[in-house]
């Protein structure tokens, strides 16, 4: 199964809705400059290699820093280091997916199976996995 990972550390930007500045629609800067840095991360784990073609899967790792106010009790609870509140898992995997457009794949639509995981740990940042689905059997109903 062909397949690239990449790591991208810091703190993770989900994508937000353009704004307006009378009808001109724009995109937030900390966004777009995030975007950015996901391309590069992408561009070299592509190492010169062709787009994927065909469905694919993407595997996405949202790591948080742990809140300032984290208990012990948290700390020692086998469920305690998933993230349920803001961002939406979506708006992860939709900047994610817009940022590798013609870099991984000719447009994000070839995502067949996406799946995101929000949990806190000692190195925040993000940790991409996308891999072919080519020859791979669909779910059958």
């Amino acid at each position: 199964m062909d397949r690239i990972t990449f790591h991208v550390p810091g703190d993770v930007v989900p994508w937000a809705r353009a704004g307006k500045h009378g009808k001109v629609q724009f995109t937030p800067g900390k966004q777009r400059n995030y975007m950015g840095v996901i391309r590069d991360f992408c561009s070299q784990a592509m190492s010169d290699r062709p787009l994927f073609e065909g469905p694919v899967r993407l595997t996405i790792s949202a790591i948080y820093p742990w809140p300032k106010t984290v208990t012990k009790k948290r700390l020692a609870a086998p469920d305690g280091a998933w993230k349920s509140t803001k961002p939406d898992g979506d708006n992860i995997a939709k900047i994610i997916k817009d940022s590798m457009n013609k870099i991984a794949f000719v447009d994000d639509a070839q995502c067949a199976v996406t799946t995101v995981s929000k949990f806190y740990g000692d190195k925040p940042g993000l940790i991409v996995t996308l891999e072919t689905l080519e020859g791979v059997q669909a779910p059958t109903a």
